[in-house]
């Protein structure tokens, strides 16, 4: 386990694992010994603001009209098991790793991206603004990018707007998207990204939320590299999801050294 952490060098120095299951582990980067330990559960930060849940409402209510989407869930999301424990760790500033999978589920993106809207919103209240996007969602398909937006529409009826950026639309209808939208949230696979950053038509500098999905072991290959570039146009320290395959630990930690990818 610790092995797969080493190899994804920017996530840390706090990290769930597992959030939401019986194996979920809390981590946590020592300096002074240079290694991670891991500690107990996390403090309960309380219920979900009424703001969260009507992000999450919004978003079910919409895609229950969506017969792509439709019939899929008996319960409501603000009910969700992982969702409730993501918020309390997101709430914590802790970066969270899912290995259970390197795609996420419907009301995993709901819940990620309504924590993200209540945040933008009670930073608003206390009047900080933000000068480009909050979230960068990385995807690794065209597909999983128009998924993620359909999730993310509902939210524009509270001010929150979302471009989704991939090969499959012109670049620059795209540019021109960017720069009449001005988005909180940008959906993207990272080559259309990168080809983005080198025409200097987004900044991702002060990213609070980075999500990135489709990480597979060996953590090497065009994917990753390009997931590594990105990462040095962010200036600063946003808070990290990750969704990656279930995979031997043995056999990340060679092919990370190999990579050249260092820990915290």
């Amino acid at each position: 386990m610790l092995s797969l952490v080493k190899s994804i060098s920017f996530m840390g120095p706090e990290i769930a694992i597992n959030v939401g299951k019986p194996t979920c582990q809390i981590i946590e980067w020592d300096g002074l010994n240079h290694s991670w330990k891991q500690h107990g559960p996390e403090d309960n930060t309380g219920c979900p603001s009424k703001f969260l849940i009507m992000c999450l409402n919004s978003i079910q209510n919409a895609l229950q009209q969506d017969v792509a989407f439709s019939n899929q869930w008996g319960r409501p999301f603000f009910a969700n098991e992982w969702g409730l424990a993501f918020r309390n760790c997101y709430t914590n500033g802790k970066d969270v790793l899912e290995i259970d999978g390197d795609d996420s589920n419907v009301e995993q993106i709901a819940w990620i991206t309504s924590a993200a809207a209540d945040t933008i919103s009670m930073k608003e209240a206390e009047g900080i603004s933000f000068d480009g996007p909050f979230l960068l969602y990385l995807v690794p398909s065209q597909e999983k990018a128009y998924k993620v937006r359909q999730v993310c529409k509902p939210l524009k009826s509270v001010g929150i707007h979302t471009v989704s950026l991939h090969s499959g639309a012109a670049i620059d209808h795209q540019i021109q998207r960017l720069k009449s939208c001005e988005p909180e949230f940008i959906v993207s696979t990272p080559k259309r990204l990168l080809a983005l950053l080198s025409l200097k038509a987004v900044d991702i500098s002060e990213v609070s939320l980075l999500v990135i999905e489709g990480l597979e072991a060996p953590f090497k290959g065009t994917y990753f590299d390009a997931i590594k570039s990105i990462w040095q146009f962010i200036s600063g320290n946003p808070q990290t999801i990750v969704f990656c395959d279930d995979v031997n630990s043995s056999s990340i930690s060679v092919h990370a050294k190999s990579a050249g990818i260092s820990c915290k």
